[in-house]
């Protein structure tokens, strides 16, 4: 299962979200930040890495964790179904 959600969370990396308006709670793909709220049918993406206030690489100055709330389960995984 670990080996799986590393796959799922590193091949989810946007090379273009550094250069975009992007919200830092999503670390590997690129989702405008809140507002509006948006929910997983208003975004393509899926199984991708939602920061929890438990992660030990959470950016100092993150405050605002899952702000949309696509991580339902507090598993650290958007968007799974």
């Amino acid at each position: 299962m670990e080996l799986l959600l590393a796959f799922l969370l590193s091949s989810q990396i946007d090379p273009i979200a550094a250069d975009q308006d992007c919200d830092p709670a999503y670390p590997t793909v690129c989702i405008p930040p809140s507002p509006p709220d948006l929910d997983c049918g208003d975004i393509t993406h899926r199984g991708f890495r939602v920061y929890l206030e438990t992660d030990s690489d959470v950016p100092s100055d993150l405050t605002n964790f899952d702000p949309h709330r696509f991580d339902g389960d507090d598993d650290g995984i958007g968007c799974e179904r």
